[in-house]
């Protein structure tokens, strides 16, 4: 008897205080017994600031106004585009008849096929311009090469230690 009593009595030396801290939440919203909301400034269009949740570095440019303007497009895209699919859904789940239901499920999936539609042109847009970047590549030939040798020489001048 006395050889199983050290081993109970460690288990539950270890188990118990574990389940005792279970108990206890570190949420503050069950400490304060409210819901806390974020601040609504957070919630706005990442898009709205310079740089969205990135700290400001000099190495790293902020975006370009155009690539910015093609951002808040497809922003406001999607934001319409997910606003139709909650109007549709919400009408579905309303409808009364077998008739506004296939309607409505055909609306949806009609705007569904429209997106990937554009999304599918989107693709083969960024194709076609990857290619044209392609193929003025050699062009710049002189450039990369001279770019890659002056990193190739910073490197070979770095401490051993400084390397990654």
């Amino acid at each position: 008897m006395n050889k199983f009593a050290l081993p109970v009595v460690l288990s539950l030396w270890l188990i118990i205080p574990s389940a005792l801290a279970q108990g206890n939440s570190t949420n503050i919203a069950d400490r304060v017994s409210r819901i806390i909301l974020p601040d609504a400034a957070a919630l706005n269009s990442p898009l709205d600031s310079p740089n969205p949740g990135r700290p400001i570095r000099s190495e790293r440019p902020d975006f370009s106004p155009e690539l910015r303007l093609r951002l808040h497009s497809f922003e406001s895209q999607r934001e319409s585009y997910l606003a139709q699919e909650a109007q549709l859904r919400k009408q579905l789940r309303g409808a009364t008849t077998d008739q506004d239901r296939e309607r409505l499920r055909a609306q949806i999936v009609g705007l569904r096929e429209e997106l990937q539609e554009k999304a599918r042109a989107y693709r083969e847009e960024t194709r076609t311009r990857l290619e044209e970047l392609k193929a003025e590549l050699p062009k710049h030939k002189e450039a990369l090469d001279a770019a890659k040798e002056a990193a190739k020489d910073a490197a070979a001048h770095t401490r051993p230690r400084d390397r990654p």
